[in-house]
């Protein structure tokens, strides 16, 4: 995928997210999506860090985005700090960065059994 289309899908991804935030039972304005998918957008790279052990690339960020949208979507407004928190810990989780102790790994193995049983469905 080019940087060009990485770029694009991750601007989709924060626009549907935006979208999803800003649903009201009343017709809402195309700019006031638009701002909010800036803001998310702004948040989503903020987060892209590649190194030797790291890679959160933009694929990985929209990926994250869509399932924040698909799992977490709701009406919040123009609130975006829940997103940033939010990518935040999803990002850890795919891209471990931290040790954890016997109850953090348990967590872990929590959260994989989780993820088998979501391929089923």
């Amino acid at each position: 995928m080019s940087e060009r289309s990485e770029n694009a899908d991750l601007e989709e991804a924060c626009f549907e997210l935006a979208r999803t935030a800003k649903w009201a039972q009343r017709p809402i304005d195309l700019e006031e999506i638009r701002n909010l998918a800036a803001r998310f957008l702004e948040i989503a790279r903020s987060h892209v860090f590649i190194s030797d052990t790291l890679r959160i690339d933009t694929p990985l960020i929209a990926r994250a985005t869509r399932y924040i949208t698909q799992a977490h979507g709701m009406p919040m407004g123009d609130d975006s700090t829940w997103f940033s928190t939010m990518l935040r810990a999803l990002l850890e989780v795919a891209r471990p960065n931290t040790g954890l102790d016997k109850e953090g790994k348990a967590f872990l193995k929590d959260m994989q059994e989780g993820i088998e049983e979501s391929f089923t469905l």
